[in-house]
């Protein structure tokens, strides 16, 4: 196991263990036995003292185990986790996710791609509106559109040796 690996397992074990402490804390509140929510989430018993323990690992459990005692799971705020991600992308994927908003918001979302257009043209249109500098690479854009035919959110055909890329 790396040296990342644990940090990040002990991160997120702080997390559990204290979110298993506040289920616990709010069963007793409630009155209700380990029985009582082994009988309200069919969760068996040695899982429910892991989770008090923030030992397990399925978080499908701490959600059941939640929802027994009526813990609203947006009260996470009070473990005052960083909204923020373990590791920040590079300069590179930045730039690359802004570019990929830009075409979801002036490409993707509009009439643009009803009739299908080629990387070229997609390209050629994000420059007349202003959106890239005529730096950025049909490459760059190109690698954007193939994401979103892979997530379904464009449709990809061929035409000739070029793609062409349709509103779905």
């Amino acid at each position: 196991m790396t040296q990342q690996f644990k940090k990040e397992e002990n991160k997120a074990s702080i997390y559990r263990v204290k979110l298993g402490i506040k289920l616990k804390e709010i069963r007793l509140e409630k009155g209700f036995s380990i029985k009582d929510i082994i009988d309200m989430t069919s969760i068996s018993k040695s899982s429910i003292l892991k989770i008090e323990k923030g030992e397990a690992k399925n978080i499908d459990n701490y959600v059941e185990y939640a929802k027994a005692v009526e813990y609203p799971l947006e009260n996470l705020v009070d473990f005052k986790i960083k909204l923020e991600p373990l590791n920040q992308l590079s300069i590179e994927r930045k730039e690359a996710t802004k570019l990929t908003a830009k075409i979801r918001k002036h490409i993707v979302n509009t009439a643009f791609l009803i009739d299908g257009k080629t990387i070229a043209e997609i390209r050629n249109e994000l420059i007349r509106i202003n959106q890239i500098d005529s730096k950025v690479k049909s490459t760059d854009i190109a690698g954007v559109m193939r994401n979103l035919a892979d997530d379904d959110v464009i449709k990809k055909e061929k035409l000739g040796n070029k793609n062409l890329y349709l509103k779905i």
